[in-house]
């Protein structure tokens, strides 16, 4: 433990992609309803990584759970459930509408509140509604909303899947995995492989966070089989850089700098930034393990600076981690300790245990190196307080066996 710093690799999890919708439809006819909605839903979500990039460790956004495509699916989807309601005048719908476009959610949540209260056959969709809002800010507010949503309609597997997006990104790997097994059942009980694939592989997650790593590499590759098939360029994407996570905790890293290399080339083609951040910043940590500390800063800046466009602070705090590990291999101690505090707020902010043990961790190996071992202590006990809470096994016993070094029973 004591010569391991503990890096926090990127991770994709994929979506369900909402049926029959079509991205990239804002130049069409500006009198389709649903493209004023889709252009609403954009706003909003806009206003909200505004938000985030002016109050660093407020905002609550995170590109990597919940891909931006996805979010404004269900986004758009709140704003033509706000429109098509009879719970509030047409100047009260307005109203909230507009207010949704700058950023601000309680106007909206009180219309679907109300809906929600009526107990029509519309409750489920107020209540997908409440946790679209609510996601970018409030996830444990976001994840109540769609379990009332599941309990409204249990086959709805869209909600089952960000119940596990949620639980997931709150460190509770015991109840994600019971969505996403729900998610898997209701895909294969219609026989739809593109939904089987994208919970195959969240089911991968979750058994790579166990440190199951056959288990998740066998998730992984029928996942990648698939998404082959349909010929899902999105989704072989995510898998491979799941597949690359894999390699590198075995540190098979030649492997592993393949799989990565091959989802950034996907990522590049399709556009998606917030996919590249993460490859990138992957591919560091090779260069990293590999001791190319000037290749590996190079990734991660990149990584970072695409990671702030986006508003992903998710994506910082990965990326701020792995600057600070930087530092200190180079005895930078006081510039690793500001990278590691800022990344930690990050992750304090999201309620991401997985990141906060990580970045607690890294601070306890920097006040080992100072000597300042009482210190180093408390991180360690903060640090596998959050690990035990998560269920990460092999970072449990990395912890528990370097505090026991430092004269700490755990």
């Amino acid at each position: 433990m004591r010569k391991r710093t503990l890096e926090v690799i990127g991770v994709i999890m994929g979506t369900i992609a909402a049926l029959g919708t079509v991205v990239g439809v804002i130049v069409a006819m500006q009198s389709d309803p649903s493209v004023i909605a889709r252009e609403v839903a954009i706003a909003f979500l806009e206003a909200q990584q505004q938000q985030g990039k002016d109050n660093k460790t407020q905002s609550l956004l995170s590109d990597t759970l919940a891909e931006k495509d996805q979010r404004i699916r269900e986004l758009t989807q709140a704003v033509e459930t706000l429109r098509s309601t009879d719970a509030a005048s047409e100047a009260q719908r307005k109203q909230a509408e507009a207010a949704l476009q700058r950023g601000e959610i309680a106007e909206a949540d009180a219309i679907f509140a109300a809906m929600e209260q009526t107990g029509s056959d519309q409750a489920a969709r107020a209540a997908k509604a409440r946790g679209a809002i609510a996601d970018q800010n409030q996830p444990r507010e976001a994840l109540e909303h769609y379990q009332r949503a599941v309990a409204f309609a249990p086959n709805d597997a869209k909600a089952w899947n960000q119940v596990g997006i949620l639980n997931h990104r709150l460190g509770e790997m015991a109840a994600a995995e019971v969505a996403f097994q729900r998610v898997r059942e209701l895909g294969e009980a219609v026989g739809d492989q593109e939904t089987v694939a994208m919970a195959l592989g969240n089911l991968g997650l979750i058994a790579r966070t166990r440190g199951e790593l056959l288990k998740a590499e066998k998730f992984q590759r029928r996942s990648l089989a698939l998404n082959e098939e349909l010929g899902r360029k999105r989704g072989m994407a995510a898998v491979l850089g799941n597949l690359g996570v894999i390699a590198q905790t075995r540190g098979e890293l030649s492997k592993a700098e393949g799989f990565y290399r091959r989802a950034l080339a996907l990522n590049k083609e399709l556009d998606r930034k917030e996919s590249m951040a993460t490859d990138l910043g992957n591919l560091g940590a090779i260069a990293q393990i590999r001791g190319e500390l000037s290749k590996a800063e190079g990734f991660y800046r990149r990584a970072l600076a695409l990671a702030e466009e986006l508003g992903s602070k998710e994506g910082m705090a990965i990326t701020l981690g792995n600057l600070g590990n930087i530092a200190k291999n180079r005895d930078n101690l006081d510039k690793a300790e500001e990278f590691y505090r800022r990344a930690l707020a990050l992750n304090e902010a999201l309620g991401n245990k997985e990141g906060m043990a990580i970045n607690l961790g890294n601070l306890g190996l920097l006040a080992e190196t100072r000597g300042q071992l009482t210190k180093a202590k408390e991180y360690g006990r903060q640090a596998l307080a959050l690990y035990t809470d998560v269920g990460m096994k092999p970072e449990i016993e990395k912890v528990t066996g370097w505090l026991r070094e430092l004269g700490v029973e755990p």
